[in-house]
């Protein structure tokens, strides 16, 4: 073998060797996948309803000032409350939903309130346990960060797409040209959004796709 093809083949050697290593020493971080969804409860004024997440037991309970509030089940610790996000006051409908993570098996909680009778959203939150307390990880404030347009009229929807991606899609009404009437109204998607899991930082993390 001449010095030339030695040469080679020891550079390919030294090559393979290198990303072996590097792929033996680079920990591959395991994508979390969202488990299918379940329906939201849906709850007005003097309502609770009462979940299991994270090894504890909780409530959620609609005052009677329209707020809503996160307490444990025996009522002794206040963790979180929410409220309408443009009038400071409650929602005339709030809902929650459970969302469970995979890889690494999490539980969360989704929280929608809405007012008036076309159910504009006036706060959206979605809430886990971070080091053993209980966070507010996506709310109005994050998504604005990414184009949403906090104080307009919108009417958020969430569910998984064809590949198991959490998507939220956010839509306003308006009135084609020669309508009149209430019911002639459409609907037009102005946000769009994936939101997932991130394990390195244990939170979500927001894609915006619209």
């Amino acid at each position: 073998m001449t010095n030339y093809g030695k040469n080679l083949l020891l550079a390919t050697i030294a090559g393979v060797v290198f990303l072996l290593g590097a792929f033996v020493s680079s920990p591959v971080s395991e994508a979390s996948t969202f488990a299918p969804l379940g329906d939201s409860t849906f709850l007005q004024r003097n309502q609770q309803i009462n979940l299991n997440a994270e090894g504890e037991r909780v409530s959620f309970i609609v005052q009677s000032d329209g707020s809503m509030r996160l307490f444990s089940r025996d009522g002794q610790h206040d963790y979180l409350s929410f409220c309408n996000y443009y009038e400071g006051q409650g929602g005339d409908g709030w809902s929650v939903r459970k969302i469970e993570i995979k890889n690494p098996n999490r539980v969360l909680f989704e929280i929608k309130a809405t007012a008036g009778a076309h159910a504009r959203n006036v706060g959206y939150w979605i809430i886990g346990k971070y080091k053993g307390k209980w966070v507010t990880f996506v709310s109005l404030d994050t998504l604005s960060k990414y184009g949403y347009t906090v104080g307009g009229w919108h009417r958020i929807s969430t569910d998984l797409d064809y590949g198991g991606n959490f998507v939220l899609t956010s839509q306003h009404e308006y009135m084609p040209p020669g309508a009149m009437y209430g019911y002639q109204a459409r609907m037009a998607t102005d946000f769009m959004a994936k939101l997932f899991w991130d394990n390195n930082a244990q939170w979500f993390g927001i894609q915006r796709i619209k």
